[in-house]
């Protein structure tokens, strides 16, 4: 049974019975419709009729309740989260084409006609009332294969970071020891064939440190260049030593040195080579060697490995420890004052028989 009821102000409808109690069709096909239950169903909505907040509203994509504008997009499709995009951002000039994605907390993802992306921080030029996108206003930019991590805003198109065939990590200019022409700071990793190359950058032919090794207690080594040779300097200056005295029976310790020829293990070729075995030295020079003599240690390794469906792990790797040996080393520069007092005792001893 159905009803139909007029009021001044009012039409209403009542009909029972049916899952779809009234229809709304056109030219016999049905376009909306409403049920028993009050549930209205549309093959079409018209958005631009739809205003205000429409209560206990959700969809399996955006859900509008909140009482702000939670994204944004314009008719540039420029995505703004938490804020308006901005109508005109630019590259060093105005009318660069690309997408960008704004966030309210400053960040900005976007990507350039060129198909380079960058990622950084809304950097506004306040005289021209644009926001800039170069180089030194991201935080990392990725443009031709060539990844660069920058820290900006740095006033300069260098990077902190790059990545291509090498690893170039920059310190934004110069690196000033003692003059304005000193070089670049970078250090520079690459691999050419069978050869690996480390480049610290240097402009200049005149002695340069390169790389500087530091502990709580200061600089305590350094590799440095001049125009033709490499220096590999320990700290050796004298306001670092005390209890300072004269080597004595120098030809004695050395006569307790074994030298040996010998080659190593892994040496598929057998090349014999001079030199010591370690645990025969720390006895006469105790600080030419590091480690101890048979030393062991512990090394995490996997006992049954991963079992992987391509980029899942399937069942996870069962990791145990095991013993392993602790190689000991030398370093055989530190046998060199040993041998020159050995040198400067025989000298004496031959010109007192000579005298």
């Amino acid at each position: 049974m159905s009803t139909i009821k007029s009021s001044a102000e009012h039409l209403t409808l009542n009909a029972d019975g049916a899952s779809k109690d009234i229809k709304f069709q056109a030219n016999g096909v049905e376009k909306a419709s409403i049920s028993s239950a009050g549930a209205f169903t549309s093959t079409t909505i018209d958005a631009t009729k739809l205003t205000g907040t429409i209560p206990n509203f959700t969809s399996t994509g955006i859900d509008d309740n909140a009482d702000a504008t939670a994204i944004t997009i314009d008719s540039r499709e420029n995505v703004g989260i938490g804020v308006v995009p901005e109508s005109d951002w630019y590259n060093g000039g105005v009318g660069s084409e690309y997408r960008m994605l704004q966030m309210g907390t400053g960040a900005v993802v976007g990507g350039y006609a060129d198909n380079s992306t960058y990622l950084g921080s809304n950097w506004k030029d306040d005289a021209a009332n644009k926001y800039i996108n170069t180089d030194e206003a991201s935080l990392y930019k990725q443009q031709a294969g060539v990844h660069k991590f920058m820290v900006a805003p740095s006033g300069s198109a260098d990077s902190a970071m790059t990545l291509t065939t090498a690893l170039e990590i920059d310190n934004s200019g110069n690196w000033v020891r003692g003059t304005a022409s000193a070089g670049n700071s970078f250090f520079k990793v690459t691999n050419n064939a069978t050869q690996s190359h480390c480049n610290t950058g240097s402009t200049v032919t005149t002695d340069q440190g390169h790389f500087y090794f530091t502990n709580p207690n200061g600089n305590v080594g350094s590799i440095r260049t001049s125009g033709s040779a490499t220096s590999y300097n320990t700290s050796s200056d004298h306001r670092l030593k005390e209890n300072v005295v004269d080597m004595e029976n120098a030809t004695d310790r050395v006569k307790q040195l074994k030298p040996k020829r010998f080659n190593f293990i892994a040496d598929d070729t057998n090349t014999l080579v001079d030199g010591f075995i370690a645990h025969e030295v720390s006895s006469v020079v105790p600080e030419a060697i590091s480690g101890a003599k048979d030393a062991m240690k512990d090394e995490e390794y996997e006992v049954t490995p991963a079992v992987m469906d391509g980029d899942t792990v399937v069942t996870p790797a069962v990791m145990g420890t095991r013993s392993v040996a602790d190689m000991q080393g030398i370093d055989q520069s530190k046998l060199v004052p040993l041998l020159v007092k050995t040198i400067q005792e025989l000298e004496a001893r031959i010109t007192a028989l000579e005298a």
